[in-house]
């Protein structure tokens, strides 16, 4: 007896679920991924926007998730991978549900095979990120969006928009400046009533003043939040609007249209094959689509978050994750067309008009899928060999790529192969597993150094920002060495306190061992070789940390002077 469709659904929900599950839990990070990790899990138990634990806007949610989280597991790092995973799982269901309602049950479960198998989507649910729940509400604002705009009598999903408004908000702030537009779009397409508009809108406040009051409440009040708010610059940093140059504002663009385009490479490509099989008709295809409101809306789930990254501000990789599901849902409906086109094809090759058109649309859209996954199967566990970490663990592509710096610039040691390694970082578990061998071998390097961790000096270009966490006990200073400048930027960790120092003089404690976490082709690195005696410690062939072994020593480091006595 054939299943019913509810049991369908259920059995199709709980297979998409193993496969997340399957497809992350093997290869998760087993220590944090990256700055940003080490301040959100600071901030699980010492909540700071003065301290950068977390950065500001707070993240209120994400940290509150993870403290829940944090009475059923003992590591923090595996609690913020829970969460890039749950969030992983919502995801993949909410966007299965999307296309299911946008076109049909084949469309939907496309949808989610290709969504799970997408490689900056499957990278970012192995590593404690806050990016999934850009993700996230993405897919469940396309689920919601796309449900009412076929019934738009369906109210309670008009609430749920706003509800899903507020909440994202709560995990990531930015988010209400991305998703209000289309949940604006969806109410009027709809038409809804202005008492439906209100509802929403007091949810929407009440929701927020909820986890508002929370995160004032961690930041010392409203006065102590506002007066943070005011201190944040990074926004003006990178746009011309704000007065910065034109060459600055163009690498930004470059970055996303970039990284955009590794992100959404196997979209792409099936977009390719459709006009390369299909032409007029893809054409036409893509005329009659642009004009359904349906359209309109998944592209307005995206469209500002890219509007604002290509005119204001772009970081990450993972700010694409509120873009990725609507081009996904897209890319599934083409796939899905090509698939019908194709068993027209054949119908018509065999002259067999009565053959059922069905099972060869099924057959055809399972190997247009398989096409895509194997593509995304070998960005992800791919062995190219520019994803080594050697091409971006040193001095002169610290900050390349983050903003103002080209990774092609040949002044800060750039070159094809840097590129090539920022832009496929993310879409790569490579990455991941260097990243920890990395630093599991300089944690135990530094551990074993020090015996005591209290009786440790470190001065840091490299790891700082984990020794924050991981050694906490000993003093570490942070030491930005700019291959272009002529000055240091130092700032003093212990006890997670941090601190800058601008002080030309740095005493050093004389009774502590020193250690020196310096690449030797750094330009400075000759030079301090010259004051001090330095005795290698063994490391990977592109990292270096030696020891300071004169009992007293005084060198200068560019505008700084450190002194041991």
């Amino acid at each position: 007896m054939p299943l019913g469709e509810k049991k369908v659904r259920r059995l199709t929900g709980i297979l998409l679920t193993g496969a997340v599950l399957v497809t992350r839990l093997p290869f998760i990070s087993t220590m944090l991924y990256e700055f940003d990790s080490v301040d959100f899990a600071v901030a699980t138990f010492r909540f700071s926007l003065q301290q950068v634990t977390p950065h500001f806007p707070g993240y209120i949610l994400h940290i509150l998730f993870a403290k829940f989280l944090l009475l059923f597991l003992s590591d923090v790092n595996l609690a913020f991978i829970w969460i890039s995973i749950l969030l992983s799982i919502g995801s993949v269901l909410f966007l299965w549900r999307a296309g299911a309602v946008l076109r049909g049950e084949r469309v939907g479960v496309i949808t989610a095979v290709l969504w799970l198998f997408t490689p900056l989507f499957w990278f970012h649910g192995e590593v404690a990120t806050a990016y999934p729940y850009e993700a996230f509400f993405a897919a469940i604002l396309l689920y919601l969006g796309i449900s009412l705009l076929r019934d738009p009598r369906r109210k309670l999903f008009a609430y749920l928009l706003f509800i899903t408004l507020s909440l994202a908000a709560g995990a990531r702030q930015s988010s209400i400046l991305f998703f209000a537009p289309c949940i604006i779009y969806i109410m009027w397409k709809t038409r809804q009533p202005l008492r439906i508009w209100i509802t929403g809108s007091a949810l929407f406040l009440v929701v927020t003043a909820l986890w508002s009051a929370i995160l004032f409440s961690y930041s010392g009040g409203i006065a102590g939040y506002l007066a943070e708010a005011n201190s944040q610059t990074i926004y003006r940093s990178q746009s011309i609007l704000f007065g910065n140059s034109l060459q600055g504002h163009a690498i930004v663009i470059a970055k996303v249209l970039l990284y955009l385009l590794i992100a959404a490479l196997p979209c792409l490509l099936l977009f390719g094959i459709s006009l390369l099989r299909f032409w007029k008709r893809s054409i036409q295809f893509i005329k009659e689509q642009r004009r359904k409101s349906s359209f309109i809306f998944i592209m307005l789930v995206a469209l500002p978050a890219f509007l604002f990254y290509i005119g204001i501000y772009f970081m990450k990789a993972g700010y694409l994750l509120n873009i990725m599901p609507s081009l996904t849902l897209c890319a599934a409906v083409l796939l899905d067309q090509m698939a019908i086109w194709k068993a027209e094809q054949i119908k018509l090759a065999f002259g067999d008009r009565l053959r059922l058109s069905r099972p060869l649309i099924t057959e055809s859209a399972i190997k247009y899928c398989v096409s895509i996954v194997a593509i995304d199967l070998i960005l992800f566990f791919n062995s190219f060999p520019w994803l080594h970490r050697q091409h971006t663990d040193n001095a002169f592509t610290f900050d390349s790529f983050n903003g103002q710096e080209s990774p092609l610039d040949p002044k800060l040691g750039g070159g094809a192969s840097l590129l090539l390694n920022k832009l496929f970082s993310c879409t790569s578990i490579r990455e991941v597993t260097e990243t920890d061998e990395l630093h599991s071998e300089v944690l135990q390097k530094l551990q074993r150094e020090s015996g005591d961790p209290k009786d440790l000096v470190i001065l840091d270009t490299w790891w700082h920002r984990w020794g924050y966490y991981y050694l906490p006990q000993s003093e570490i200073y942070d030491i930005r060495d700019f291959p272009l400048s002529d000055s240091l930027w130092v700032g003093r960790s212990q006890q997670y306190v941090r601190k800058a120092i601008a002080a030309p003089i740095i005493h050093l404690p004389k009774q502590k061992k020193i250690l020196l976490l310096l690449r030797k082709d750094q330009p400075s690195f000759t030079k301090i070789a010259g004051q001090v005696h330095l005795e290698r410690i063994e490391m990977p062939g592109y990292l270096d940390m030696y020891r300071i072994t004169d009992e007293h020593f005084s060198f200068k480091w560019k505008n700084v002077t450190f002194v041991k006595e």
